[in-house]
């Protein structure tokens, strides 16, 4: 197991009795490097580019702030070289302006330097990336 992999595990719980969400706020985020470059579907429904922990911060923290409901189930987390890891789950999510729900797939790829994410990407089916497009309302 690579540090990416093993970093993953920990942020979503998976070798604890019960998971937890990456997203939550109440927990520290000295995990994400402050420099992160991201590239992720957004409320935009197309991808965004960002640079910066505040910026990521504000950026899956407007995400979720959108939606009423949410939940993932991670499906597998393989480690590739020494740096990254690929996440592949299944999502839940209710939109808090229009109660529209859907469940799909999605995967990510994430580089960790030193015990910090530097990067990461998501990838999105197309019902998907429109369902992020329609959050708002």
């Amino acid at each position: 197991m690579n540090d990416a992999e093993a970093l993953v595990r920990e942020l979503f719980g998976l070798d604890a009795d019960k998971p937890v969400s990456p997203f939550d706020r109440a927990r520290s985020v000295d995990h994400i490097h402050p420099d992160i470059e991201f590239s992720l579907f957004g409320m935009s429904g197309t991808k965004e580019v960002g640079h910066g922990r505040d910026a990521y911060l504000a950026f899956t923290t407007g995400c979720r702030q959108a939606l009423a409901n949410h939940s993932d189930e991670i499906l597998s987390v393989v480690g590739i070289d020494e740096q990254c890891v690929f996440v592949r789950a299944r999502a839940y999510r209710k939109s808090a302006a229009t109660g529209e729900a859907l469940e799909y797939e999605w995967a990510t790829l994430m580089r960790v330097e030193d015990g910090k994410t530097t990067y990461v990407t998501d990838i999105l089916d197309r019902d998907a990336q429109a369902f992020w497009g329609r959050i708002a309302g």
